[in-house]
């Protein structure tokens, strides 16, 4: 009698154990699958610098402070359901301050836009590349 306790015991154990990992794995999936933001490089408000490379800003900045995104990888045949105008995304939302001097919210700004996934568009000589960026900032002196 006490061996079969103790098999149900065990069997309890790893069966929760089993259930825990389990859990965790479907979290951590439903975490990647977290939603896509695409924008298009316009190289006018959006734009790669020579100085800097696989870094992209945008024309937007406060004070010696910018907002920018930095290539993760190249993905390639992707069909985005939405290409969005950046400008006008950062421009038309609560980050964007413009109360007799223009200036963004860039904190207010990196904490959104982390909780997506965000692929850059890059159309050039006929070929289309999709960026997966990490957003960042840089200060200047």
């Amino acid at each position: 009698m006490m061996i079969s306790r103790f098999r149900i015991y065990v069997f309890i154990v790893c069966t929760v154990i089993i259930n825990l990992l389990f859990l965790n794995n479907v979290q951590a999936q439903e975490k990647e699958k977290r939603d896509t933001l695409y924008f298009k490089i316009d190289n006018s408000y959006l734009f790669e610098t020579k100085n800097i490379p696989k870094t992209f800003f945008i024309k937007d900045r406060n004070g010696h402070t910018e907002f920018c995104f930095q290539e993760a990888e190249i993905l390639f045949d992707l069909k985005p359901m939405e290409v969005l105008d950046l400008k006008y995304f950062i421009r038309n939302s609560k980050f964007f301050i413009n109360e007799g001097k223009i200036s963004l919210d860039i904190k207010g700004l990196m904490d959104f836009m982390k909780n997506y996934k965000i692929i850059l568009i890059r159309e050039s000589e006929g070929r289309t590349d999709y960026i997966k960026v990490n957003i960042s900032i840089m200060i200047f002196g």
